[in-house]
């Protein structure tokens, strides 16, 4: 399976090549593998060329958000025609991947965003990452509150359903 990323402008391919016992992976024509620490905390170990490197990761959506050496990256896996899928966003809600706090709201209930617009800021693992629409369309509930904190799996905000009747 291959996935294709931006990361900067720059578009990586990602091709996962065995997924036991430990997640292996090309990127950049280097074989890259991957030790889940604790299934739960985000926290990864990988081995590039034998050096061994933590870090930890946050999936929203289509985004990936990693702290890796001291550095914070921001990936965003691109789809093939244009459909926005992945576990944090899709639909009509948008779910927190881990536990966290809020830092900053920037929609409200009846809002119009756009694909891509900032929806709040949140901290998860010491990280601060920006919420971003996944789709556009009009804010229906905000399900969170400026420096409230959330469990994995809690609905942070909830679209209106499309009005061509997609849910």
């Amino acid at each position: 399976m291959s996935y294709r990323f931006d990361l900067a402008g720059k578009e990586l391919d990602l091709a996962v090549l065995a997924r036991r016992p430990n997640l292996l992976f090309a990127l950049g024509g280097q074989n890259v593998s991957t030790e889940e620490q604790a299934a739960d905390s985000g926290a990864f170990a990988l081995e590039i060329d034998g050096r061994r490197i933590t870090g930890w990761r946050l999936v929203v959506g289509d985004d990936i958000y990693l702290r890796i050496a001291g550095r914070n990256l921001h990936l965003r896996r691109l789809q093939e025609g244009g459909d926005a899928g992945g576990s944090g966003a899709g639909g009509n809600d948008i779910m927190a991947e881990m536990p966290g706090t809020v830092i900053s709201l920037h929609a409200a209930v009846g809002q119009e965003v756009a694909e891509g617009d900032k929806l709040l800021v949140i901290e998860s693992m010491k990280l601060q990452m920006s919420i971003t629409a996944h789709r556009a369309g009009r804010i229906a509930k905000v399900h969170v509150a400026e420096n409230a904190t959330f469990d994995r799996g809690a609905v942070l905000i909830s679209f209106a359903k499309d009005e061509g009747g997609a849910s």
